[in-house]
């Protein structure tokens, strides 16, 4: 059960990533002086850079102790399986994957989408 409770919160933490991150693309290239496209996609690729980066930083950072509070704690429980309670022995969310996979969609929107 474990495996789902993390891929759950994986999907959970990139999607509010990627949505922040896009949220500050947009207000940047509404600023911006040159094109509304162009700037979005510079800041989508900037910001995809940034994130590929702090991925790399790993556990015992001030992001892993960030990323520690369970997103499934505002979620609500799911039915059979504690979404709060977490077991010794279960492997755990590394911030690395958020940050990595934030990081490579934003890329890819900045690359092939826009």
């Amino acid at each position: 059960m474990w495996v789902i409770r993390e891929l759950l919160q994986l999907l959970v933490r990139v999607a509010i990533g990627f949505v922040i991150a896009l949220v500050i693309a947009v207000l940047w290239a509404t600023v911006s002086e040159h094109s509304f496209l162009e700037n979005l996609r510079v800041t989508t690729l900037s910001i995809g850079v940034l994130l590929l980066l702090m991925a790399g930083i790993g556990r015992g950072s001030n992001f892993d102790r960030a990323m520690d509070y369970g997103v499934a704690a505002h979620l609500g429980r799911i039915p059979g399986m504690s979404t709060i309670q977490r077991t010794p022995e279960d492997p755990t969310l590394a911030p690395g994957a958020v940050f990595a996979l934030t990081g490579l969609a934003l890329l890819a929107l900045g690359l092939f989408v826009l």
